[in-house]
């Protein structure tokens, strides 16, 4: 095992989550229990206890800008986010709540840092949740006063820090999960002694390694729901590659009960890229999945194209109208098999193909036919 991989592991052991139980709960490192993450309300949208894993976005237009905001938000909520968030720098945010609420239903989240009046503001003017940040909100009397408005107005708050509001080095991944987790932790502890329980917690950092030992690491020793993500992650595939893996790996462990992608890209990209993260791990079902093969020496079809062009076929069909998983397939080495579990697909063997349904053939077609032929099965 090289040197890497064995600091790889034994930073994951140190986390103290590594055992984890068949339905996705957590144990706790010292009872063994597991860990049922705590159910939180963002206005009406319950996150953690039993439901779904839900998708948070932020909108990336200013303020200033209320037309393009308007769009954007919409486009999101569209797309499928279950909340939207905004970032609220000064006093004048607060006419942009109202005007998004015209726009979209969902619920609407303040991200408030360095000022702690803008919290009140945010408050009152209507957010459902508020994010505060430990590394530059901390003084005990004015978080008091948030906690109470928060209180009166049955507002949430998540607690999120980000690994960039440490101005100084650590030694390795571990030492800064570790720090991460301190300061959430006794955050934490100071809303709990005010009688504030309301709370969703977020570890971000723009390393991935980072991110899954803070996450693992609070999981152990907090039931408080947890919003994933990773941060600052780069050029647009790099983003796409941190965030499937950071996410992925923790959903996969059972941690996690909100996420958001952040790319350097589109607001709405990152919608996009979020379900299809739930939707491969079967979290969720958003949409229908084609599997198809790379291609290789043994295709004797155009198979890059015969994707593309169904892909765009089917694109703007109702969901609940298609199959979940529809294979397309370039030999017959593995293709009969994937088509055979899918709902439905076709295998090709030299430039004709089976089109299978469950475990029947349905009929024969060809390369130049095939997604005419395979939308007509499909429609029925």
């Amino acid at each position: 095992m090289s040197k890497k991989r064995k600091v790889f592991r034994e930073d994951r052991e140190k986390s103290g989550f590594s055992l984890f139980s068949p339905s996705g709960q957590g144990f706790h490192p010292d009872s063994g229990k597991a860990i049922r993450r705590k159910e939180i309300k963002i206005g009406g949208l319950g996150v953690g206890g039993e439901n779904p894993v839900r998708i948070a976005g932020m909108l990336k237009s200013p303020c200033t800008k209320e037309s393009m905001l308007l769009r954007e938000a919409k486009k999101m909520a569209e797309e499928g986010a279950e909340l939207v968030r905004i970032a609220f720098k000064e006093e004048r945010d607060k006419k942009i709540f109202k005007l998004l609420k015209k726009e979209v239903s969902v619920p609407l989240v303040a991200d408030i840092h360095f000022n702690w009046k803008l919290a009140l503001s945010a408050i009152e003017t209507g957010f459902e949740n508020i994010r505060l940040n430990p590394l530059n909100i901390s003084r005990k009397s004015e978080l008091k006063e948030i906690i109470k408005e928060a209180k009166k107005a049955l507002v949430s708050i998540r607690i999120g820090i980000n690994s960039g509001g440490f101005r100084r080095k650590f030694k390795s991944p571990l030492s800064l999960a570790e720090e991460m987790v301190k300061v959430v932790g006794a955050y934490i502890k100071f809303f709990e002694d005010e009688g504030f329980f309301d709370i969703i917690v977020s570890l971000k950092a723009s390393e991935v390694r980072t991110t899954l030992l803070a996450n693992r690491i609070f999981a152990g020793k907090f039931s408080y729901p947890l919003h994933l993500g990773v941060t600052a992650t780069g050029p647009y595939q790099q983003g796409i590659i941190k965030s499937a893996l950071g996410i992925g790996i923790l959903l996969s462990e059972g941690i996690g009960d909100l996420i958001r992608v952040s790319l350097t890209g589109p607001s709405r990209d990152e919608i996009k890229v979020a379900k299809a993260i739930l939707q491969f791990l079967d979290l969720r079902s958003f949409f229908p999945e084609i599997v198809s093969c790379p291609t290789c020496g043994r295709c004797e079809v155009d198979l890059v194209k015969l994707v593309s062009e169904f892909e765009k076929k089917i694109s703007g069909l109702e969901k609940d109208k298609m199959p979940k998983k529809i294979a397309l397939m370039g030999c017959i080495v593995n293709g009969p098999g994937e088509a055979y579990q899918a709902d439905i697909g076709v295998a090709f063997g030299k430039k004709k193909a089976v089109i299978f349904k469950k475990d029947k053939i349905l009929g024969y077609t060809k390369e130049d036919s095939l997604v005419k032929d395979l939308l007509g099965k499909i429609r029925g």
